[in-house]
């Protein structure tokens, strides 16, 4: 069933999984009208959650070859430009609620997972570093581009790598302005799994289904130590909105270059995946949920 525009979740009551298919729709970033949506649909997800006892949420994209491109650049420039930092600040604090949440499971006893299906880029690859588990088909690409700009990934990157990989290493990738593929992060611990392309979602629902994942749910230490508290990351996103503006005129330039090129990806995939195919692709994601029900 449709929640919104920007989301689909279907419920299997046997193994009590919670998918959540999110569609970037109009801009295959954050925008802020997506961060309303989820914002404005946490209850309902929660009350999915207690009402039909889910153990698994598992979140994938329903936007092809894209998982997200990350924040949204132009909004960024234009609230830097007007200096409007009550408007920047309230989305970066939609931001951090919703990888917190996802992140601390809704504070419920259920296990987050994502099922990262294709390009990961900066506040898209911290949203996927928020769940309790990953798993990415092959041909993902994960990066930081915020060093091209003068800034940093202010929405947990720093937080929950170094939860995986110590701060030195946080510090290195965040800075590295290298694109990663899948095996390049699972080599590092980032990921826990690889897969083949086109079967992210029929292995995580095999993963659960076979009982593999009950090694993750069992394990206290996981579930403690892989949390990161909403104060943490609200303390990092200040820093984010303080050095967003001190950004200097080349900086917001090449800022909003990045932007077009956000742009052109989905007239692309606009032009590639006609509206007309959005039912074909659900039909096809519920197909696979279903295949070995």
């Amino acid at each position: 069933m449709f929640i919104n525009n920007n989301l689909k979740v279907k419920i299997d009551n046997e193994f009590k999984i919670l998918w959540v298919g999110i569609d970037l729709q109009d801009k295959l970033c954050y925008s802020m009208s997506f961060l309303e949506n989820l914002t404005h649909v946490k209850e309902l997800i929660v009350y999915l959650i207690k009402k039909e006892d889910i153990k698994y949420v598992v979140a994938y994209s329903l936007n092809k070859g894209v998982w997200n491109l990350g924040g949204d650049l132009e909004f960024f420039v234009n609230c830097i430009k007007s200096k409007n930092r009550k408007l920047l600040a309230d989305y970066a604090y939609k931001c951090i609620e919703l990888v917190y949440n996802y992140n601390s499971n809704y504070d419920l006893d259920v296990f987050s997972t994502c099922v990262v299906q294709g390009n990961a880029f900066g506040g898209g690859f911290e949203s996927a570093l928020s769940g309790n588990y990953i798993l990415a088909e092959e041909s993902a690409k994960f990066s930081f581009p915020e060093v091209i700009f003068g800034t940093f990934p202010g929405m947990g990157a720093y937080s929950f790598l170094t939860k995986k990989v110590g701060f030195n290493k946080a510090n290195e990738i965040i800075n590295s302005n290298k694109t990663y593929t899948s095996q390049d992060i699972f080599d590092l611990g980032i990921i826990n799994k690889v897969c083949d392309d086109g079967m992210g979602i029929a292995t995580m629902n095999m993963l659960i289904k076979n009982g593999d994942m009950e090694q993750y749910l069992s394990n206290p230490f996981l579930s403690i130590c892989s949390k990161v508290s909403k104060q943490e990351l609200l303390d990092v996103v200040d820093v984010w909105i303080d050095k967003a503006y001190t950004l200097s005129e080349d900086n917001l330039g090449k800022m909003l270059k990045l932007a077009n090129l956000q742009k052109r990806k989905i007239a692309q995939s606009r032009e590639i995946e006609p509206g007309i195919e959005e039912e074909m692709k659900i039909s096809e994601v519920n197909s696979l949920i279903n295949s070995s029900f």
